[in-house]
């Protein structure tokens, strides 16, 4: 309900917009400030449901399998700082205009249940190789890291991408790949020049290891979040 200031006292509390200046000159902007609000909070709202997802399941899991938690404190403040705080921070008070559409909660979970299934799909992948004896507990644990982190981050890679109302020939924001790729430099930098205070084993003695959890975690990223786009698509067909 919309009433300008010349509206009784009864009918504005119950409105739900009350033009301070009677004019409707405002209402752009108010649009605007919504839209900003609403997709800004949908989008740090999927960052922070990642990590709900992998953490529940990964729990369920190892307490079924009985094996040790492959995470300690530090490392997944580590993680979280990088893929979540700092993102979240800086993404929630970006300008958009973006129209908004589809249900707020399904587009949320949309966006974030790719990435906590593949986080959790890497991370059984190193437990059974652990389980096997191939890797130790140190080696194990770093594995983890990388490929949580590395979801994480490419999550960030694809919210970068160029958005309708950015009317930018460009196939990517600027803006949001450059702190994608200032998150990964930092995500890098943890990996390797403080491995030591975040308890992460080296890398080079196995790299071979590092490269495979690499392109399982890239490849389970791209191979989930396209079926949960083909599924998106079919269900609006389905509604339409």
């Amino acid at each position: 309900m919309l009433l300008w200031l010349t509206g009784s006292d009864a009918t504005k509390r119950v409105s739900q917009i009350v033009l301070l200046d009677s004019n409707f000159a405002s209402m752009p902007k108010v649009v605007a400030e919504g839209r900003r609000t609403i997709n800004n909070i949908g989008r740090s709202a999927s960052l922070f449901l990642v990590k709900t997802i992998y953490s529940t399941l990964l729990a369920i899991m190892f307490l079924i399998l009985h094996i040790e938690y492959p995470f300690v404190p530090i490392q997944l403040s580590f993680i979280s700082v990088i893929t979540i705080g700092i993102p979240s921070f800086i993404l929630a008070l970006e300008p958009n205009k973006e129209r908004i559409k589809g249900n707020f909660l399904r587009n949320v979970i949309s966006k974030a249940l790719p990435t906590g299934i593949a986080v959790v799909t890497n991370i059984f992948a190193v437990a059974y190789l652990q389980k096997q004896e191939f890797l130790s507990n140190i080696q194990s644990s770093t594995l983890c890291i990388l490929g949580t982190g590395l979801c994480g981050i490419l999550l960030l890679f694809t919210l970068s991408k160029t958005r309708k109302s950015e009317e930018s020939k460009l196939p990517f924001s600027i803006f949001r790949l450059s702190l994608a790729i200032i998150l990964t430099i930092l995500f890098t930098l943890g990996l390797t020049v403080f491995d030591k205070f975040f308890g992460i084993a080296p890398l080079m003695p196995m790299i071979g290891n590092v490269i495979v959890i690499i392109y399982i975690s890239i490849f389970n990223f791209t191979i989930l979040t396209f079926l949960i786009t083909i599924l998106q698509k079919h269900r609006s067909t389905k509604l339409i």
